[in-house]
């Protein structure tokens, strides 16, 4: 028969209300609150499906000139075997990718950056537009590219390989210094306001020792220029014959800055002269006799 001693009482169900240390301790209990020790452990749902994301190759999403030395070989081989089940799955023949593609550094580029974005297509695992909206349509941009480039290549595209010759331009490194080394700063100033005044600038070129390397000449603004005195205006238009209205345009050149167009009309040339809508001009006007 156990001794009653070494039992351990159970806890009791309730609580009084009015024991907070109590009441604390039972709704804190992980006990009460995820249940017994003995069952899966308690994960909090926000952590959840943090430990399921994708491990993508160390590589991927690296420009390819920029993988790391001890990463290259798996690169290579990762990039190898998606080529080979990108031929397979979309019958790409070899006038597109040609056998020895991975001599080719414009082909390889085409490759490296289409994985990548078939990759990040997918990258969602659930139901997404972005396949067809990006993967499946910048593939066929990419077949078209590749079938122009392999053609110039030669026979690389009928499984006779050429080595691809390095590309390089001779500069005119004249002009190329001529180029990097011109400094180009633009600023904007107000010009005075009265005739006859002007604002007066030049550029010190300064070294980081504080000394003068150069100076510009004088340069500047004068007073804001407004047109000529010798406005014109021209007016153009007539009436279609058979309606009740006739379209008028003035063209005024060397207009001032402040200016105001007013509109006069007289039954004469001789006046007099009244303003253009003093007379109810926006009426309704009736029809034209016909």
């Amino acid at each position: 028969m156990a001794d009653e001693s070494d039992t351990t009482p159970e806890p009791e169900d309730d609580v009084d209300p009015s024991d907070l240390d109590a009441l604390l301790a039972k709704i804190t209990d992980p006990e009460q609150v995820y249940g017994s020790t003995q069952t899966s452990s308690y994960v909090d749902p926000g952590l959840m499906g943090l430990a399921e994301e994708t491990a993508y190759p160390a590589w991927l999403g690296i420009r390819w000139r920029e993988i790391p030395v001890e990463l290259q070989q798996e690169a290579w081989v990762g990039l190898r075997r998606w080529v080979d089940w990108l031929i397979a799955e979309f019958k790409i023949t070899k006038a597109v990718i040609p056998p020895c593609w991975f001599r080719h550094s414009e082909i390889v580029a085409e490759l490296h950056a289409a994985m990548n974005l078939e990759w990040k297509a997918w990258e969602e695992g659930a139901p997404t537009v972005n396949p067809m909206w990006m993967w499946l349509p910048q593939l066929q941009a990419m077949i078209v590219r590749l079938r122009a480039c392999v053609d110039e290549l030669g026979g690389c595209g009928e499984g006779k390989h050429h080595e691809p010759e390095l590309v390089k331009r001779d500069y005119d490194e004249d002009l190329w210094e001529q180029t990097v080394f011109t400094r180009i700063e633009t600023k904007t100033m107000d010009r005075p306001d009265a005739a006859g005044e002007a604002t007066y600038v030049r550029v010190r070129v300064v070294d980081d020792n504080g000394e003068i390397v150069s100076e510009s000449n004088l340069g500047g603004a004068g007073a804001r220029r407004t047109a000529r005195r010798d406005s014109a205006a021209v007016l153009t238009g007539d009436g279609v014959p058979g309606g009740s209205d006739a379209v008028l345009t003035t063209t005024v050149n060397q207009v001032p800055e402040v200016v105001e167009l007013v509109w006069e009309k007289a039954d004469s040339q001789d006046g007099p002269w009244t303003g253009f809508d003093d007379d109810g001009e926006d009426e309704d006007q009736p029809p034209a006799d016909l």
